[in-house]
């Protein structure tokens, strides 16, 4: 398990392959969409995606990969080209226009379904969620249940705030306004422990979240990357 600190940030910003790597690769109509735009413009999401994907990124390989919310990117095309890979993503912040144009061509294997709704679920060697739980999608836990039969091993960047951060919305099907508390360190640890004989960490190290305080963040929110061994 990594919780990303600022001198993380730091380490990395001495060599920023992720800038360098979109720069490389990068086609003018992906300049547009806003997930590659943050990629671009964000170090701390490019320190993130380097740790997540950057084994797929540096090198062809014939895992089988379901990459679910992952967004679209300039990058998103070389792991496509370097894997057998598998996007699960409405892509509400864009790119579907371009990827209905270009996932054929580049190999690129999209589901525009929300993963709780699969009845039907393939094996993959990895399976990757960055950036979605439980700051954007609460059901966590029921996702980990559902994708370890699945998979040797489940990628996952879980997004926490131990200062207090709430949302007020709307629901799509009534009129109703409701009001989100993010999840805290605690809530997440709680969440996470009972997978923790299979996780990438030592004995307690999950409880660390409960009073972390660095952030990479402007809005002070905390990032652990935690692998989950599956089933296979």
């Amino acid at each position: 398990m990594r919780t990303y600190t600022r001198v993380d940030l730091e380490d990395y910003l001495r060599d920023d392959w992720i800038k360098y790597l979109i720069e490389q690769n990068v086609e003018e109509p992906e300049k547009k969409i806003r997930t590659n735009q943050w990629l671009t413009e964000m170090d701390n999401k490019r320190l993130i995606y380097a740790d997540v994907y950057g084994d797929i990124l540096c090198e062809k390989t014939s895992k089988k990969v379901l990459d679910v919310g992952g967004g679209y990117n300039a990058l998103t095309k070389v792991l496509a080209a370097n894997s057998s890979y598998t996007l699960l993503d409405f892509l509400a912040h864009g790119g579907s226009e371009y990827l209905v144009k270009t996932a054929l061509q580049n190999h690129i294997n999209w589901l525009r379904e929300d993963w709780y709704e699969l009845a039907e679920i393939e094996d993959y060697d990895v399976i990757i969620a960055n950036d979605i739980f439980p700051d954007v999608d609460q059901r966590m836990e029921l996702f980990i249940e559902k994708m370890l039969p699945h998979c040797h091993e489940l990628r996952l960047t879980v997004t926490y705030y131990n200062k207090p951060c709430f949302y007020t919305t709307k629901r799509m099907d009534d009129s109703e306004i409701m009001t989100f508390l993010s999840w805290d360190g605690e809530i997440t640890a709680m969440k996470l422990k009972k997978y923790e004989s299979r996780c990438n960490v030592y004995k307690g190290e999950i409880n660390t979240m409960i009073n972390f305080t660095d952030s990479i963040y402007r809005n002070g929110r905390h990032v652990s990357y935690i692998i989950i061994r599956g089933d296979l």
